[in-house]
């Protein structure tokens, strides 16, 4: 196996890079950012640009270098549902994305791959150029750096293996799932000719190192790891950072206005109850938040589509999901006395309501 020390990952955002960064170094979560791993600073700055700075070339001949490229329409649209409810990325644009398209559009957003590698914060104003497009095909190939395929993630673990040694375990956890996504086959035909517009940088890019990666696909000795792709391992982690319903509600005002009820109702179910698993979390928060609202709008109108819409046997994050888009459709009427909802609910220990592993077990049976 290669030294360590000769060792440099690149992680480009949004390619699978924490799995990767937590299965090569064994930890829970991603190690600091430094010399042998290049992502991004806390002032969002990549530290990837020496690499592919042509006159830096030469100090990596001695290290293998590697990463991730992910394809542009995928990697966007990952990236969008990933970054929407995050103001610490909003913030970073001078206009703030109202949608998808309006994302797309910004051009801040385009081509950020190539922005990354050569080195600039995240959301730069820089627009990238053809030159850096060269640059870093020149470095790929000179020093070289070794590419591997979102797409053909197992393989590309393999590729790493054989050019780095690197020992994967048999069984790896997919880190950073966004919970809410469409695929790609969801994406309108016109918003999809917008990314491949506005991202054909990296579209070059990406299309350059496929074709050298389907060129050593038939010289890699596929390992056989399995991923292990549950939603439900993020939603704790999630819930610890932000309000759970920010992935899913549209309507930010009902959020802001029971912040302080979500945060109580959060840290009570894993600090009080010591909800580990992120299913029982979930069904359980959404059971205490219909428990409150009843308890709050007991005659409404609102209160007995929210009762009505619950189902014990349907998906909790389906549920969760199901739980906001009434709440969005219904503050949307026009008839709707909306000011009175967005009086804050107050935090009831006795409208908790938490489930065992083994009742919820049978719940999901039925």
């Amino acid at each position: 196996m290669i030294n360590k020390e000769k060792l440099i990952f690149i992680h480009v955002p949004k390619t699978g890079g924490t799995t990767i960064n937590t299965a090569m170094n064994n930890s829970f979560w991603q190690t600091e950012v430094g010399f042998n791993y290049r992502h991004i600073l806390p002032n969002k700055v990549s530290n990837s640009g020496d690499i592919f700075d042509p006159t830096e070339n030469e100090k990596y001949l001695d290290f293998v270098i590697f990463m991730m490229l992910r394809q542009p329409i995928d990697r966007v649209t990952s990236e969008y549902h990933f970054i929407k409810e995050r103001k610490e990325f909003i913030d970073l644009l001078q206009r703030k994305p109202k949608d998808f398209q309006s994302y797309i559009k910004n051009e801040q957003t385009n081509n950020g791959t190539v922005n990354f590698l050569k080195g600039r914060r995240m959301y730069s104003k820089h627009r990238s150029s053809e030159d850096d497009l060269t640059d870093i095909i020149n470095t790929i190939e000179k020093i070289p750096v070794h590419v591997g395929i979102f797409e053909y993630f197992n393989e590309s673990l393999s590729y790493f293996s054989d050019i780095a040694g690197i020992k994967w375990g048999r069984k790896i956890e997919v880190k950073r799932m966004t919970l809410r996504r469409p695929g790609i086959q969801e994406i309108p035909e016109d918003l999809i000719e917008l990314i491949n517009e506005r991202n054909s940088l990296d579209l070059k890019l990406y299309n350059h190192c496929l074709k050298l990666f389907n060129e050593k696909l038939t010289h890699i000795s596929k390992k056989k790891i399995t991923f292990i792709k549950d939603k439900y391992n993020h939603v704790i982690p999630y819930c610890m950072k932000w309000c759970f319903f920010e992935f899913c509600l549209e309507n930010k005002k009902f959020i802001n206005s029971n912040l302080n009820f979500f945060k109580k109702l959060t840290f009570y179910l894993i600090q009080t109850k010591k909800i580990k698993d992120g299913k029982l979390f979930t069904k359980a928060w959404n059971k205490t938040f219909l428990n409150t609202f009843n308890h709050a709008f007991n005659e409404s109108i609102l209160n007995e589509k929210l009762q009505n819409c619950y189902n014990k046997n349907v998906d909790p994050l389906e549920q969760l999901i199901k739980i906001a888009k009434q709440i969005d459709d219904f503050l949307k009427e026009n008839n709707a006395d909306r000011t009175n909802y967005y009086r804050p609910l107050e935090f009831n220990e006795k409208l908790v309501e938490t489930y065992s592993n083994k009742i919820f077990s049978s719940f999901l049976g039925r």
